[in-house]
């Protein structure tokens, strides 16, 4: 679950100064309300103790979601400017930690590194994007008799693609999914990712399908 740590804060409005509580480590997977506090715009927004503006602050977090294989370092933008010299300073620190926070569920053996939480924001509602429309997909699929086989997360991100590929009972293979996938998108053209499993597994060679996700 989410953790906080304790810094000292700013004002950027009256130059008061005082402690505030930041999350440390969010679980997206399990801490949807403070996901939901990212997408928004609203993550870290804080009210000052003297004049109560509002007004936003990042300190550097870490982000995971095993289902999605997200494990990312997030800092603030401006450590743009020192980017080497954090990068090397986070991965000293995550050496260590590297077995405990990939044991419970495969997030990928290297973590991102995020500059922003535009980035981190960015991510996740194109995650979001696209999990709506594995849904539909989804829906119409199993109204077929479809079975749906998981893709990695990465891989679907990369090829942008739906987080599952339809595939006829008994059946396997290239020839098999796109075939499916070409009778639902006949049925509904308004679903970009699924035009774009089209031409991913058009463009493959051979009945292998390599970004299914290993059960």
């Amino acid at each position: 679950m989410a953790t906080k740590g304790a810094f000292r804060v700013e004002c950027p409005h009256c130059g008061e100064s005082f402690d505030a509580d930041f999350w440390t480590v969010v679980r997206g997977d399990r801490d949807h309300d403070i996901k939901e506090l990212i997408i928004s715009g609203e993550f870290n927004l804080l009210m000052c103790t003297k004049c109560g503006e509002m007004f936003l602050h990042e300190e550097p977090f870490l982000y995971m979601d095993p289902t999605r294989a997200i494990l990312a370092f997030v800092m603030p933008e401006t450590y743009l400017g020192e980017k080497d010299k954090w990068i090397a300073k986070l991965n000293a620190d995550y050496a260590p930690l590297k077995d405990a926070l990939c044991s419970e569920e495969s997030v990928g053996a290297e973590p991102a590194f995020l500059f922003g939480l535009a980035q981190l924001t960015a991510l996740l509602e194109n995650d979001v994007n696209r999990e709506e429309e594995t849904d539909v997909m989804e829906f119409m699929a199993r109204e077929d008799g479809l079975h749906l086989l998981p893709v990695k997360p990465v891989a679907a991100r990369e090829l942008d693609i739906p987080f599952t590929l339809p595939m006829p009972p008994g059946l396997s293979g290239r020839a098999a999914a796109l075939k499916a996938a070409q009778d639902l998108a006949a049925r509904n053209d308004a679903l970009p990712r699924l035009k774009s499993l089209i031409g991913v597994l058009e463009g493959l060679k051979g009945e292998d399908i390599p970004f299914l996700k290993a059960k």
